[in-house]
């Protein structure tokens, strides 16, 4: 049970990063294309927050189960390393590094988060703690 809820908490991670992803990099052209997305709950933090808290948990949840079989510890690291710029994207990054920075940081830890998870179940497959 543990690996298929390692597997499916790495899938649902890699979703939510490359959602992050995607919503940095194409809302700032919806906007332009579709000015009433500009003041939607898309724009808002607190939607930044929600994906983030969904991220941090399903991120943790199945790096460490997936680490604590096949003992790679350095792909835990990668991916905590990826959730903190995340963090800091999301709560801090418009205030510290202005819009533009802010997209840049959320694209960073989006696809260190990615690559972590995707690392994390390559490995996993070839240790066949998936069983």
């Amino acid at each position: 049970m543990l690996g298929s809820f390692q597997q499916t908490g790495d899938r649902v991670s890699i979703g939510l990063a490359l959602l992050c992803l995607a919503h940095c990099l194409l809302l700032p052209l919806m906007v332009l294309a579709l000015p009433f997305l500009a003041t939607s709950f898309l724009k808002q933090e607190a939607f930044h927050q929600m994906l983030l808290v969904g991220v941090l948990l399903t991120s943790v949840l199945a790096l460490y189960s997936g680490c604590k079989t096949h003992r790679k510890w350095q792909i835990f690291g990668g991916g905590i390393a990826g959730l903190v710029v995340l963090s800091i994207a999301a709560l801090f990054g418009h205030d510290w590094f202005g819009e533009f920075g802010e997209s840049i940081l959320t694209v960073i830890g989006s696809l260190i988060v990615a690559y972590s998870h995707l690392i994390n179940i390559k490995t996993c497959r070839s240790a066949s703690c998936h069983n």
